[in-house]
């Protein structure tokens, strides 16, 4: 399966739906056409060190390569966004939320999260930073 790798990719999956899972958080976007879809891991430094955070990017990878090509729907981009406890969770648990999560971001009817209003007479334009 193919993987994002430039960060404008990234920033346009950020723009379409977002399912949270015990382990990780799945971004995801559909795509014109019947192409291969393309995953992309993300692992913050607030997670561990540079050695867990390549233990975690590489327990993803090894669960999204275990799922089967039915479970992963097509012309689609999607990011994992790595919680902690996807070095912790055990591996077939991190396997059926993966599979229960990428079909579940590209539906419409999924809510990205809470919309909270913005404050009546709120202007963008006019708030500074002091100092």
């Amino acid at each position: 399966m193919k993987t994002l790798k430039k960060r404008a990719e990234f920033l346009a999956v950020s723009k379409g739906g977002r399912v949270g899972r015990r382990a990780f958080v799945v971004q995801g976007l559909k795509r014109d056409g019947g192409e291969e879809p393309r995953i992309g891991y993300t692992v913050t430094k607030k997670t561990g060190n540079a050695v867990v955070r390549s233990r975690i990017k590489r327990r993803l990878r090894a669960a999204i390569a275990a799922l089967d090509r039915q479970d992963v729907p097509r012309s689609a981009d999607f990011v994992l966004v790595a919680r902690h406890n996807a070095l912790t969770l055990p591996f077939p648990k991190l396997i059926a939320d993966l599979k229960s999560g990428l079909p579940q971001v590209l539906d419409a009817r999924t809510p990205r999260g809470p919309k909270r209003p913005r404050p009546t007479g709120y202007d963008a334009t006019s708030r500074r930073k002091q100092g």
